[in-house]
């Protein structure tokens, strides 16, 4: 389980506070995700194999919520299970009896019988095992052919063999349609009742994914996919990751009660490390404020979010402040702002604690608030020129420290002690480290302890509080250069700054005290750059836990970042882009850099530089930087871009050049791939193929107005560099919910029909993309061990999320069950066709034969993923 930005549905949020997911309901983008940023894009519908005799198996997909199993749901979950497989078992005895077939025994579970009884013909029996079960027939069973019993009964009337092939066709695919009708049933009594799920609503957008480069952004609902209705989260996760390889999906969306045009076209990604194909988004948020800020701060100032917070209105530039109910128009407002401050009025309420938890997730709860006017910024995040990279993020070259967002629970990171927000500044030997020299080091260490510093300009540090060095931090670069020229009067300077910044008496004396005790400029620059360095716990990396073979190496357990931080450290130069040297390169900025100036102009922050590059694009600047305490400028070329040429906003969509909506280009892979606008890689391939003409370029806007110009195209601004640019939220809202339902009982039983048709579609469609396209992981496979593990939480939610789950498994057992393998009643049936196709029955010694086969890929199936269970559990994963 994830820890910080991206799990903050369920960190810092009291569980008491929380709504009860259920199954199917909370994404990751994704990265998340995520991932989620998260990140994590993922469905959560499962695929099960509770065939008939055999142990259980179970497709899932991806992990729940960590809530706390108990005795009491894993009775329940104990009693669902019987119940799915008895709902099974019935259909089989029911089409037996109808078909004059005796039945010997009708049992649930394996093992030693618990409680049974015999009436009639048949013995009724409960076994120990819940974990299938079985209906035994005169002259046929359900998991081995018994050859002289088959003999024996031959001719016997009441013999399963002594039927018709219908009639035998009719008995053993009557399991599986009664699971499919207590799968419609359930779908249709959850949906009376009405239940809580995440809508089709976009959260965050993971940088330089599939749904960022077709411009999506936080607040838009996607209604279609490819024309296919979405009803719920997910549904848009299941579409994504089940589509077909290769297929763009053309989305409907909906932004501001307008829908997209033209509409959105992605391709999702296949994530090795994720082994599923994503878009790159989480599940949205309502306006009530979770966790203020990314920054991990003990107590947030007056002026800044607080938890529990709703956002309420949006001052406007005229000075009018305007309620809004939708939180995509605050989000909007701040990507448009491109890291500026943003005000705002949020409602705080009077009495935080009493706060229900229906009314956290309500976007419109009446809670006694009060109003507090404050300001909201977005999150500059740089995106990479490589499709899928998320963690060398450039600005024409220039890398920032890697910021860590997520800390993977009881991880290295986290034992660590590494917190949302920090920035790594050194590992081991390497300060400021890349993402690639991170990696190599926590490989080459596995075993070993690692030193590992960041920065946190909140906290308190070296005997000041964390405003004192917030204060600090914010005017690092001029005290440095003040202490360049005298000591004594720099610290003057700091002491009045601070004073009129309304640091109070005692924490300036502390101030004082520390800086007094500096005896040079090079001592005082140390001081300045380390005063918010925290020397965390030395990282332990270790290798993963396997059985077989050899452990793959130490993995990074936190998801990392180059986002904006107010010290601009550069940590990286990306040397050329498709073989042209960036602009940093070719200026000769060094690795460790610290910018301070563009023409004269203090820059502190990387949206600031980044908006002043914007500003000059076309033009060459004067960068000014530090190197230690030394001091220098660089001739800086910054290339004229078709965002700045046009004067496009961020979050604009470019959906024609020249005519062109789309062009084919290779992929991470090596592979053509066709790309659409607005992907900034579709806008780079046809500006190269239309290089020293004028062309025509469409557009829309981040509001949805739709505009046009001119862009003249030569060798050298090819580049849509701006575009690469997002803005993400710095804070963290409540998940969005919406209830579902439906009174009339004719509706909802048509409901009822469309998820467990909607299920047993998606079933097949995991098959085939773990089977064939192989773009569903196979560890995503579960065993028993895994199922309970899973199951246990969602019967902890409640009977209607288990009925839900309950439900997804009766109708994934129908399809598993069906398939043309040896033991379940797929592979009976396909023995019934032959047999109607060869007018003879297949021989008893082939039946045997692909029975032990059967018996034996089950049962290797089975140690596997029990296996892979126990890994998981263990990992935590």
């Amino acid at each position: 389980m994830r820890r910080g930005v991206d799990s903050l549905k369920c960190r810092k949020v009291e569980k008491s506070k929380r709504r009860n997911w259920g199954p199917g309901d909370r994404g990751t983008g994704g990265p998340s995700a995520p991932h989620g940023l998260c990140g994590t894009v993922s469905t959560r519908r499962m695929v099960s194999v509770m065939a008939v005799g055999v142990p259980a198996v179970m497709i899932a997909a991806f992990s729940m919520p960590a809530w706390v199993s108990s005795v009491w749901s894993f009775i329940l979950l104990a009693l669902g299970f019987s119940l799915v497989i008895f709902v099974h078992e019935l259909g089989h005895f029911m089409a037996a009896k109808w078909a004059g077939v005796r039945v010997d025994q009708f049992a649930i579970g394996f093992g030693k019988e618990l409680v049974g009884f015999t009436k009639g013909e048949t013995r009724y029996s409960m076994n120990v095992l819940p974990l299938g079960g079985y209906v035994k027939m005169l002259g046929q069973e359900d998991f081995v052919v018994d050859k002289s019993g088959e003999l024996k009964v031959k001719h016997d009337p009441g013999s399963f063999t002594n039927k018709s092939i219908g009639q035998r066709m009719v008995i053993i695919s009557a399991g599986v349609i009664m699971n499919l009708i207590f799968s419609t049933v359930a779908f249709a009594v959850v949906s009376m009742v009405g239940r809580y799920q995440a809508p089709p609503v976009v959260g965050s957008v993971v940088q330089n994914s599939p749904a960022a480069r077709a411009g999506l952004q936080t607040g838009d609902r996607i209604l279609r996919i490819n024309d296919d209705e979405l009803h719920s989260w997910a549904d848009l996760t299941t579409a994504v990751v089940l589509s077909n390889q290769d297929e763009p999906l053309v989305l409907d969306v909906e932004r501001d009660g307008k829908l997209l045009e033209p509409k959105p076209r992605v391709l999702p990604e296949f994530r090795k490390s994720e082994s599923v194909r994503q878009l790159g988004i989480s599940a949205g948020s309502n306006r009530r404020v979770a966790i203020p800020s990314i920054w991990e701060k003990t107590e947030p100032q007056d002026g800044e979010l607080h938890r529990n917070d709703e956002l309420y209105k949006l001052v406007l530039p005229s000075g009018e402040a305007k309620e809004f109910k939708d939180l995509g128009v605050f989000h909007r407002a701040m990507v448009e702002a491109r890291g500026a401050p943003v005000d705002v009025i949020v409602r705080r309420p009077t009495k935080p604690d009493e706060i229900t938890e229906e009314q956290y997730l309500s976007g419109s709860a009446d809670i006694p608030s009060t109003e507090i006017r404050t300001s909201v910024r977005a999150l500059w995040i740089p995106g990479s020129h490589v499709q899928g990279d998320t963690v060398s993020g450039s600005l024409l070259g220039m890398v920032p420290r890697l910021t860590i967002f997520v800390t993977d629970e009881g991880k290295s990171f986290d034992l660590a002690g590494a917190k949302s927000g920090d920035v790594i500044t050194k590992i081991g030997s390497n300060a400021y480290p890349s993402h690639a020299t991170l990696k190599s080091t926590i490989e080459e260490n596995a075993g070993k302890e690692v030193a590992l510093e960041v920065r946190r300009p909140y906290a308190a540090n070296q005997g000041l509080d964390g405003r004192t060095v917030s204060f600090v931090c914010e005017n690092r670069e001029e005290f440095i250069n003040a202490g360049r020229k005298g000591v004594v009067p720099a610290v003057a300077m700091v002491l009045e700054k601070a004073k009129a910044a309304g640091i109070s008496d005692g924490d300036r004396d502390k101030l004082s005290a520390a800086l007094k005790g500096i005896a040079d400029a090079t001592a005082w620059r140390r001081w300045m750059e380390t005063v918010d360095v925290h020397a965390l716990k030395p990282l332990k990396p270790k290798r993963p836990f396997t059985l077989i073979g050899k452990s793959p190496p130490a993995p990074v357990e936190a998801m990392l970042h180059t986002v904006d931080e107010n010290h601009l450290v550069v940590a990286d130069i990306v040397d050329d882009v498709d073989g042209r040297s960036t602009p940093a390169k070719a200026a000769g900025i060094p690795v460790g850099a610290v910018i301070q100036s563009v023409d004269g102009k203090a820059v502190t922050q990387w949206w600031q530089l980044s908006e002043a590059l914007r500003l000059a694009a076309g033009k060459t600047v004067e960068i000014g930087y530090r190197v230690a305490d030394e001091a220098r400028t660089a001739k800086f070329v910054v290339p004229l871009c078709i965002t700045s040429a046009l004067n496009l906003g961020p979050g604009t969509r470019i959906t024609k050049i020249d005519g062109k909506i789309n062009l084919e280009v290779k992929n991470a892979d090596g592979q053509l791939e066709e790309v659409a606008l607005p992907d900034h890689r579709a806008v780079k391939a046809i500006l190269e193929s239309c290089k020293g003409r004028t062309v025509d370029v469409e557009y829309v806007t981040l509001q949805g107005k739709s505009g046009s110009g001119k862009f003249a195209v030569t060798a050298d601004n090819t580049d849509p560099w701006l575009q690469r640019i997002q803005f993400a939220q710095t804070f963290y809202c409540q998940p969005l919910a919406e209830r579902f339902q439906i009174s009339n009982p004719i509706l909802a039983a048509g409901e009822g029909f469309r998820q467990a048709y909607g299920v047993t579609m998606q079933t097949i469609k995991t098959i085939e993309h773990m089977l064939i396209t192989r773009k569903v992981g196979v560890d995503k496979v579960s065993g028993p061990v895994g199922i309970f593990r899973l199951g246990t939480k969602v019967a902890d939610q409640g009977l209607l999320n288990l009925l839900f789950f309950l439900a997804l498994i009766s109708a994934n057992l129908a399809v598993l069950n069906f398939l043309p393998m040896p033991i379940v009643d797929g592979g009976l049936f396909m023995f019934l066709i032959l047999e109607k196709i060869r007018g003879e029955p297949v021989s008893i010694k082939t039946q045997v034969a692909t029975q032990i086969i059967g018996i034996a890929l089950i049962a290797t199936l089975f140690v596997l993923v029990t296996y892979q269970d126990i890994k998981n559990w263990i990992t935590g994963t």
